[in-house]
């Protein structure tokens, strides 16, 4: 699951005001001519503001990269050891073959952070069994297989499944709706309604019947009642942006893009009913390697935007070689006011595995 904010420049409409001057008549005799009114043009009109970005407060936030690890025992290791630092996993990039690992810390926080992975291969059941125990010990799931517990913080979380909506996971179910996602809007806010977040999926095994089984997760800290928007996915850059921020500034933070049977895309938002806050959000090219995204990273805090989201696929700018054409990869940094919780973050990327 991935923004430079567009100006209208106002146009200055000019007046252009004609005089007409008369002719002496004829028959021998010629009368004076007739000086032209004078008419004195309207001054101008100033052309409307240009709109500036809001100057933000730097955030205290910094970065570093890990080499990717592919043995899990290291990469574990790693994680911990930068952990015990206060740097939090964040995302995983991929620069030409070159992945890394994103790690960001608070540096006025004394956070801690622990990270363990999850057994491979569990059954849906006993996948459910492992991240509650987890969670009644601080443990919030990260992405489909990882948990982390920041130290410094006392909290619990719970988790459920309900079965996706996908129509390559349910078609027998009655409440799929793979033409209007409509089932899966009133399974988000059902579950919304008692104070559980969406962040993802997870795969399991494929069903006797031979269709994917994939369960949509959500997550319950305790922390108030959640209410989600669907709209149709505006296609270019500028459409998008605006939308993200017509949304940020009703409380509603964007979650997830899903896709019809049709493929149209329906970008889903999500609101913590007990607050009010306000969200801006800016699409910026993404970088071409591993350390020029790293001081981007930096130069976006330094201004008070906090990374959201990596490789969002421009719906306006592409690439276009000999027989294709892709879209540029672009990344979403946002910022949040008013607001506390789990939506709010200076750093915030929704879970890594939230696309539907």
């Amino acid at each position: 699951m991935r923004n430079n904010t567009y100006r209208a420049l106002g146009i200055a409409l000019l007046a252009t005001l004609t005089a007409c001057g008369g002719g002496g008549g004829g028959g021998g005799g010629g009368g004076f001519p007739i000086a032209p009114i004078a008419v004195t043009p309207p001054p101008a009109a100033n052309p409307d503001p240009v709109p500036q970005d809001p100057v933000l407060p730097a955030l205290s936030l910094d970065f570093e990269l890990l080499t990717n690890e592919f043995d899990p025992v290291k990469l574990l290791a790693a994680l911990n050891a930068e952990g015990s630092k206060g740097f939090r996993w964040v995302t995983s990039p991929n620069f030409k073959n070159d992945p890394r690992h994103v790690l960001s810390k608070d540096t006025k926080a004394t956070d801690k952070y622990i990270y363990e992975f999850l057994d491979v291969g569990l059954s849906q059941d006993d996948y459910l069994t492992q991240i509650n125990a987890r969670g009644a010990h601080g443990f919030k799931l990260l992405n489909d297989g990882a948990v982390v517990r920041n130290s410094a913080v006392s909290a619990w979380y719970s988790y459920t499944l309900e079965t996706s909506l996908r129509r390559n996971n349910s078609n027998t179910d009655p409440n799929n709706d793979p033409v209007s996602l409509d089932g899966f809007l009133a399974q988000l806010n059902a579950k919304g309604a008692q104070g559980n977040r969406y962040v993802g999926q997870v795969h399991f095994a494929p069903l006797p019947d031979g269709r994917f089984n994939i369960q949509s997760v959500y997550e319950n800290a305790g922390n108030g009642a959640f209410q989600y928007e669907m709209l149709p996915r505006a296609g270019k850059d500028a459409d998008f942006i605006a939308q993200l921020n017509a949304q940020g500034a009703r409380g509603y933070r964007f979650n997830f893009i899903a896709f019809l049977k049709s493929g149209e895309a329906k970008a889903f938002y999500v609101k913590d009913k007990a607050q009010t806050p306000k969200f801006t959000y800016w699409i910026v090219d993404r970088p071409a390697d591993a350390s020029a995204f790293l001081a981007q990273l930096k130069d976006n805090a330094s201004r008070g935007r906090a990374f959201f989201i990596d490789n969002y696929a421009s719906g306006t700018d592409r690439v276009t070689g000999p027989g294709s054409s892709e879209p540029v990869q672009k990344v979403i940094y946002s910022a949040s006011a008013q607001c506390q919780g789990v939506l709010c973050g200076d750093l915030y990327a929704f879970s890594i595995m939230s696309i539907y």
